[in-house]
């Protein structure tokens, strides 16, 4: 594969505007009568008086790419040294409610005060954790009340489900882990994406002087070491280190959770344009608190009705970038979910209790909660900061090249939408907001 696919591939979408310009670079090296530019097997062969060669452009778009890889890196550090505080605050939290008693009246379940036939709780801090043996089971089916008891039993588990979720040291492995986790991916993929831009930078170089017969490479590299020499990613990967520890300290701190947690269907929605990394980090963290994923996904209309604006992606795209993440999806064809949610949930599940609903925090206040909060357990988990769909919308799919350059380098909410100085949403205009703008596309997308 060339190495402008790759480099294309790999790095994030939403982050190849900040990415060496590798295309374009390699396209003001290709001769005048080439317009399909020059393969790298063609750069072996080529003439090395560099006819046709546009050096001034070349240049001009190298110095740019410097600056943009620049105030990329910074502010990508400014804000993870910023957020580790953050990190250090929620693990710390996780310390101290890791320590504290269990609540009054949480060491018994109340067939277990009244009964000697039915459940053996263990319990550890704020957390209960519920076993029930086989000797205990079969005396509660050969005593005849077997439906009665595991009814009874059943309403306190579910009961139990919600207490633990509301626990604050639960919260807090949630927020810690999940923080810890997606931060760590995000590390990695600065990483990879100074890694590659190094790499952009070393071979558009070469490349250029096997054209005009120039020897500036080594000099340009040299260069490079001195001004940004954060290519190599030594500040990242300490932070990273730091990291891995703070997610094995916080898995040891994991509560013990009651029996049949990790067997629940976890329903959640969403409308999943223009998937990222953000979607990707919660879906997969949904697995906390059950083993089966089933999301639910609004059809191109009811998107339109809900956030005023056309997809970018349509529902086939949305459907087949969710999937890998999840085990089921069911399409919501309406602005209220609540009668698909619904046909989707058994009675049986809710009446067992092995379901429950989980999404980003990004919104609370979620369409259809009431009812599903009548039903399940909610949970939240926090949001990918620094990420959003309307970040993406904007700097990849406007045609104005001053709202992209804009968005590209503004500072985001917590929600990550970007914001101008006065705190007021960057987004496009109605008017770009349309399907005849949807295909609008960059040469670096």
């Amino acid at each position: 594969m060339k190495f402008g696919k790759t480099l294309r591939e790999s790095i994030l979408k939403e982050w190849r505007f900040y990415s060496v310009d590798y295309k374009a670079m390699k396209g003001c090296l290709k001769s005048s009568e080439d317009d399909g530019g020059v393969s790298d097997s063609d750069y072996e062969n080529c003439p090395r008086d560099g006819q046709g060669v546009n050096v001034e452009e070349f240049m001009s778009l190298y110095e740019t790419s410097k600056v943009k890889i620049t105030k990329f890196y910074e502010d990508k550090e400014q804000w993870a040294c910023g957020y580790m505080t953050t990190l250090e605050e929620r693990v710390e939290a996780l310390r101290e409610t890791s320590s504290c008693p269990p609540s009054p009246g949480s060491e018994t379940s109340p067939e277990s005060a009244t009964s000697d036939s039915s459940v053996v709780s263990s319990l550890e801090g704020d957390d209960v954790g519920l076993r029930v043996t086989d000797s205990k089971f079969r005396e509660i089916r050969h005593g005849g009340s077997f439906r009665r008891k595991m009814s009874s039993n059943c309403a306190w588990l579910k009961d139990e489900y919600r207490r633990v979720g509301k626990s604050k040291h639960f919260q807090n492995f949630i927020y810690a882990k999940k923080s810890l986790v997606t931060f760590e991916r995000e590390l990695d993929l600065l990483l990879e994406f100074l890694d590659l831009n190094k790499m952009a930078f070393s071979k558009i170089l070469k490349k250029f002087d096997k054209v005009t017969g120039s020897m500036m490479r080594e000099d340009k590299l040299e260069e490079l070491k001195e001004t940004h020499a954060f290519l190599d990613g030594v500040v990242l990967s300490e932070m990273k280190d730091r990291v891995t520890s703070m997610i094995d300290e916080v898995n040891a701190l994991k509560p013990t959770l009651p029996e049949g947690w990790e067997e629940r269907k976890v329903y959640t929605i969403g409308c999943f344009d223009l998937f990222h990394r953000g979607h990707q980090n919660v879906l997969m963290s949904l697995r906390e608190f059950g083993y089966f994923i089933v999301a639910g996904i609004h059809d191109d209309e009811s998107y339109f009705q809900l956030k005023n604006k056309y997809t970018i992606d349509n529902l086939e795209t949305r459907i087949k970038n969710v999937k890998p993440f999840v085990d089921q999806m069911f399409v919501i064809p309406s602005t209220k979910p609540d009668l698909y949610l619904k046909s989707m949930v058994s009675d049986q599940d809710i009446e067992m209790g092995s379901c429950c609903y989980a999404r980003g925090d990004d919104m609370l206040n979620f369409p259809g909660r009431d009812w599903v909060e009548s039903v399940m357990p909610v949970h939240f988990v926090p949001r990918t900061e620094s990420c959003s769909s309307t970040l993406i919308r904007t700097i990849y799919h406007s045609d104005c090249k001053d709202l992209q350059a804009k968005a590209a380098f503004a500072k985001t909410r917590y929600d990550g939408k970007p914001v101008d100085e006065d705190g007021n949403v960057l987004k496009l205009s109605k008017v770009l907001s349309c399907p005849a703008a949807m295909h609008v596309k960059n040469s670096w997308m």
